[in-house]
């Protein structure tokens, strides 16, 4: 034991690699965008015992995050990983304090090396990453799938098949066209039937008279709730809104910190808080918004960026984490992915995913895939 002590205290962060990778994904758009690759990082951050935590940056969506491929890799090459060489990997809050202080506003970057500190401490006490989140309150996490952007006929079809795949949440993606956007949630709520569930989220690329004329026209659609129609600094058309309309009102691009989950509840602005640990930086900073909201009485939803591995397996230990979770959590991925990163893969049960109980995130990089599916850069620093 004195021994096992010890080493604890003398382990050190030898080296920080960024690897960006991309994997195909079945074609999906929504209000920014459309792609057909879930891109990410893949961090490894080597301890002076040979152990390595396996962390993950989204990188997929810089019209969401200002974030790139790019801007991500050389982030962690260049200007975050020299700081972090030589530090203690347990002392996981002072290292991401010196990551703050390296790197300001970005997000996506710090995610990997907070999630590969995570799993690195996991597998050196042999405990999975939620019992460095103070333990679980559930095994079985339930899941639901956003649909794409698509013609109303489509997008009822790509709901059935999700539904198929045992996911029994829907959310469907809208657009600046809110006429259109109606038009497809009739469409989905037609074809799927009154027990499935589904959510609307229009990215905050709505207004709020639309949004409230809207939530009228699809009153009988019974969604379960409405995320984030409007801009997320509009604060004040979220309160008009949430005033408006008869279904939960969700903040997403509004909430990046605790404090952002404060000020709208300050405004009566939200019923709901969706946390995305690329948004938050990791899982320490994911903890402190979901402590934050239920303070304030909040419910929150764990959300997806389509993560391609590691950050997937992340979220599962969140939303085990997490003393309230009174909705399904966010797993798109699971629906898009062509080809899987992680090992052993994640299967669906019953409509949940079982969150791993091995050491660190629980899983192993699949190296086959990762090696076919890196991206050389040529990065000019």
């Amino acid at each position: 034991m004195a021994r096992e002590s010890k080493l604890k205290r003398e382990l050190r962060i030898t080296r920080v690699e960024a690897i960006p990778f991309g994997i195909p994904i079945k074609g999906f758009a929504d209000a920014y965008t459309s792609f057909s690759s879930s891109n990410a990082v893949l961090v490894k951050i080597h301890a002076s015992d040979g152990t390595v935590g396996y962390g993950e940056a989204c990188a997929w969506e810089p019209e969401f995050y200002g974030e790139t491929l790019e801007s991500v890799t050389s982030s962690i090459e260049t200007y975050i990983g020299p700081k972090i060489i030589g530090e203690n990997p347990f002392d996981i809050h002072r290292i991401l304090t010196k990551v703050d202080a390296a790197m300001a506003r970005v997000t996506c970057a710090k995610e990997g090396i907070d999630l590969a500190l995570f799993d690195l401490v996991g597998r050196v006490l042999d405990v999975p990453v939620t019992s460095l989140l103070h333990g679980r309150f559930r095994d079985l996490i339930p899941i639901a799938s956003e649909i794409g952007i698509d013609t109303p006929n489509a997008m009822a079809e790509n709901a059935r098949t999700v539904i198929r795949m045992g996911i029994p949440c829907v959310k469907i993606k809208g657009s600046s066209d809110i006429e259109e956007d109606v038009r497809r949630v009739k469409a989905v709520r037609k074809a799927v039937g009154k027990k499935i569930r589904l959510r609307l989220d229009p990215n905050a690329h709505w207004d709020t008279s639309g949004t409230i004329w809207a939530m009228k026209e699809l009153k009988e659609c019974n969604l379960e709730y409405l995320e984030q129609p409007v801009p997320g600094s509009d604060l004040n058309g979220m309160a008009k809104i949430r005033r408006a309309i008869d279904i939960p009102l969700m903040a997403d691009e509004g909430v990046w910190t605790p404090e952002d989950v404060l000020e709208l509840a300050r405004r009566e602005a939200v019923d709901i808080i969706n946390i995305k640990i690329s948004k938050t930086g990791g899982l320490l900073k994911a903890k402190r918004v979901e402590a934050m909201a239920e303070a304030l009485g909040l419910p929150c939803v764990v959300g997806t960026e389509i993560e391609p591995g590691f950050s997937l397996a992340a979220k599962l230990h969140l939303a085990a984490s997490m003393k309230h979770l009174h909705f399904a959590c966010e797993f798109t991925e699971l629906s898009l992915l062509k080809e899987s990163v992680l090992k052993p893969n994640v299967e669906i049960e019953k409509g949940c995913v079982r969150v791993p109980k091995s050491p660190g995130l629980g899983f192993e990089p699949n190296n086959e895939v990762l090696a076919k599916r890196e991206i050389r850069l040529t990065i000019r620093n």
